[in-house]
């Protein structure tokens, strides 16, 4: 595991800067078109590693620290890292997940490896996701209590950073909930797997009773292409804790929102589903839930295929159902840009 820091190097905040619009100006399960523009923005840029992240950031003018954690081990399926940005004021936090690199999620998804286990209380989850998953939590979970505490985050890594072999630092964890938390407002976020993933940790905060303080905190959970990982018992049980609050944005013909295909298990997605009204289009509700792809072979044909057909501009593809260019991150933040009508508050 890699732990990193770094400064967005932005100036203070002002009465009217986007960080002032994230805590006082959206209310829990809110949407907001600004909040949807910047999630998509901070997701998208979460590949390109911690320094162009917080580059990101300070673009839009959001003011503060953040911290890194990044995991990859490739013999047990484990590929991930996590962005978490605290506001230099302590009251606004972002959690971004970065799943699997992108030319990896055919492989990843469909892998024998990646069988469903169980997921603590009730249901099941994808094998390989729960793992990466699972690898980021007991770090992410400290950083997510300084979040809440108004511990810097640069302080709390130097704390779970001992210089002393075998010296074990406190957990922070058990601060929350015996005073007035610094943090108002909580956003996460992901694109593809990392969307994934970021469901999951926002599944981890709604479930572990030593942070149930924090739940009433997240204003949303927004993943922009995300691959299933729930069962339907556990889609349906997270649909009750935080689907009000949940968006899951499906450009055109993404493929990886069908995936991991039925021969590897049985999945469901859950929350507000909103796609695309074209290439150029608009993000608009759909109300019928996005299905799997059959089988673990249909998954990489149709790889192949709209890898090719992307690559190569082929002509004599044009029906065709599923596209790998369409799961790109520059598709969701364009789209994410545009306006947006029709989707009343809850």
């Amino acid at each position: 595991m890699r732990l990193e820091h770094a400064f967005t190097k932005c100036p203070g905040t002002k009465k009217g800067d986007p960080a002032e619009h994230l805590i006082d100006g959206v209310d829990e399960g809110q949407y907001d078109h600004t909040v949807v523009e910047m999630m998509s923005t901070a997701s998208a840029w979460s590949y390109g590693g911690m320094s162009t992240y917080t580059d990101r950031l300070c673009h839009m003018g959001l003011d503060g620290e953040a911290v890194g954690i990044c995991v990859r081990n490739d013999a047990i399926l484990v590929d991930a890292a996590a962005y978490l940005f605290q506001s230099a004021d302590k009251r606004l936090g972002i959690l971004t997940v970065r799943g699997i690199e992108q030319d990896d999620i055919i492989r990843w998804l469909t892998d024998p490896r990646a069988t469903m286990t169980p997921f603590p209380s009730v249901g099941s989850v994808h094998g390989g996701l729960y793992r990466s998953g699972m690898a980021l939590w007991p770090t992410l979970r400290e950083f997510l209590a300084a979040l809440y505490t108004g511990k810097p985050l640069g302080k709390r890594l130097v704390e779970l950073s001992p210089k002393k072999p075998g010296k074990r630092p406190e957990s922070e964890v058990e601060q929350i909930g015996k005073k007035k938390p610094a943090l108002e407002a909580l956003y996460i976020t992901g694109h593809s797997t990392g969307g994934s993933l970021a469901g999951m940790a926002t599944a981890g905060i709604h479930i572990d009773p030593k942070l149930a303080p924090m739940r009433k905190l997240v204003r949303g959970l927004y993943a922009y292409g995300p691959a299933m990982f729930a069962d339907p018992t556990l889609a349906r049980t997270l649909d009750k804790l935080f689907g009000d609050k949940t968006y899951r944005f499906m450009y055109e013909n993404d493929f990886v929102t069908k995936m991991p295909p039925r021969v590897v298990g049985r999945y469901m997605h859950f929350g507000r589903q909103l796609v695309s009204s074209g290439r150029d289009g608009v993000w608009v509700e759909e109300l019928r839930l996005d299905r799997q792809l059959r089988a673990r072979l249909t998954a990489n044909v149709i790889g192949a295929m709209s890898c090719a057909k992307d690559a190569m501009c082929l002509s004599m593809l044009p029906t065709m159902t599923f596209a790998w260019g369409d799961h790109s991150p520059t598709n969701y933040m364009r789209i994410s840009r545009n306006a947006y009508a029709g989707l009343a508050h809850p």
